[in-house]
């Protein structure tokens, strides 16, 4: 397989991976800060401008603290919501794809996941999701429930995804400070400072802290190449 142009040097990969470890005062790992920037590298293949926005996916409390036979709410809590989550968003972009009347195909959307836990109830998500500048550049105004963007889109994949009602728990979607990146291809031949800044903020999904190791489930996925 022939490398990209737009790949990092190994020097540039390893300046990288030390930086994320400062920043976030844990070890990164190799492999999966590898597999993240490839999906980066393969999306910039593709398409010259680049829109790529964060998002973290976290579950409602199930019970009432302390007693768990007093439930709060009934969820799909299965480490297949990551899944379907991302199938959901992607369902909705075919939807819009062809309200819009675009021709061609939609486009592929590109990302990156993470589940971690910390003290909460349950496992959460790091999301981060690649698209074509050219066609969806921007996050929308993701407080009114009825607003057709990307925002809301997420929020209501990620309510399909664990069978909680939205909007009501559209909140357990959250877009967290400098959520949103725009980048080109130019930017990552250059490694630009804004888009290495979007990579050191990316490289938050691949560190080791707060990743459960020890029960048996995937912590980490990508897309496919495009």
């Amino acid at each position: 397989m022939m490398r990209s142009p737009y790949e990092l040097s190994e020097k540039e990969f390893k300046s990288l991976l030390l930086a994320a470890e400062k920043k976030y005062d844990s070890r990164i790992s190799s492999y999966m800060l590898r597999q993240s920037l490839a999906v980066i590298s393969n999306y910039l293949e593709n398409y010259d401008r680049v829109f790529a926005l964060r998002a973290d996916l976290r579950f409602a409390q199930s019970h009432v603290p302390g007693e768990p036979d007093l439930p709060l709410c009934f969820q799909k809590d299965d480490e297949k919501a990551i899944t379907r989550a991302i199938e959901s968003l992607k369902s909705q972009l075919r939807e819009e794809h062809k309200r819009s009347g675009r021709a061609g195909k939609p486009v592929p959307l590109g990302y990156i996941w993470a589940r971690e836990r910390d003290t909460s109830e349950h496992h959460h998500y790091h999301l981060v999701l690649l698209f074509n500048k050219d066609v969806y550049g921007y996050l929308g105004d993701y407080t009114k429930p009825d607003a057709d963007n990307m925002g809301t889109r997420i929020q209501k994949a990620w309510c399909s995804a664990t069978g909680l009602d939205y909007p009501y728990y559209a909140t357990r979607v959250n877009f967290p400070n400098n959520h949103s990146a725009w980048f080109t291809r130019h930017d990552a031949l250059t490694l630009s400072d804004n888009y290495y800044d979007f990579l050191l903020r990316m490289a938050y999904l691949t560190k080791d802290y707060s990743k459960d190791v020890y029960d048996g489930y995937r912590n980490f996925g990508t897309s496919q190449r495009i």
